[in-house]
């Protein structure tokens, strides 16, 4: 599961005590849970949350009038945004308005051998292959370049959308596309 950021005032930020002076420590773990669904969601870099209403009262353990009442309350305190299609059974969307705060800081391996340690642990990579000297220049390559774990991630996504193998090498590639994706997103 990727990686919440709570921050160390977490217990004392102002919607935290309000939410627990008003829904007491059931609602702060149900603010805990929407974070948690938040940290897995595929589209936390936008903030948003977006589940079938069964599963959000699934998730918080709440009943749908708790729910309305939790939701209603975060949005009226400006925390989310709610928002739901007219049409039966379409997902209620969650957007947290500071969503930034509790995405991890972007990771920056500093030196290949991070990488190499990364690409062995979280890809199976065999260790030989990491210590090709083509792969070392890589890795280097991406140290000096500030790659993040999170544009490696994005660049694994889109190798297994094209049944490519996750080589470093084949990542490189991908690696280009999604820096050329932010650089668009950015002109906007």
């Amino acid at each position: 599961m990727p990686s919440l950021n709570l921050p160390s005032n977490f217990s004392a930020l102002p919607i935290v005590l309000k939410v627990e002076q008003r829904f007491g420590m059931a609602g702060f773990a149900r603010l805990i849970k929407l974070l948690e669904l938040f940290a897995s969601s595929p589209s936390r870099n936008t903030g948003v949350v977006a589940l079938p209403v069964s599963d959000w009262l699934d998730a918080l353990q709440v009943d749908p009038q708790d729910l309305g009442f939790l939701l209603d309350y975060l949005a009226k305190a400006e925390w989310l945004t709610l928002e739901q299609g007219e049409e039966p059974g379409s997902p209620l969307c969650v957007t947290l308005v500071d969503f930034a705060m509790f995405l991890p800081p972007l990771e920056l391996p500093k030196v290949a051998d991070q990488w190499r340690c990364w690409f062995e642990i979280e890809l199976n990579m065999p260790p030989l292959l990491g210590k090709d000297p083509d792969t070392q220049d890589l890795f280097r390559r991406w140290c000096a370049s500030n790659v993040t774990i999170e544009e490696m991630e994005l660049a694994i996504e889109l190798a297994r959308k094209a049944s490519t193998a996750p080589s470093p090498p084949a990542l490189h590639e991908f690696l280009k596309t999604v820096r050329n994706t932010k650089l668009e997103r950015a002109r906007r």
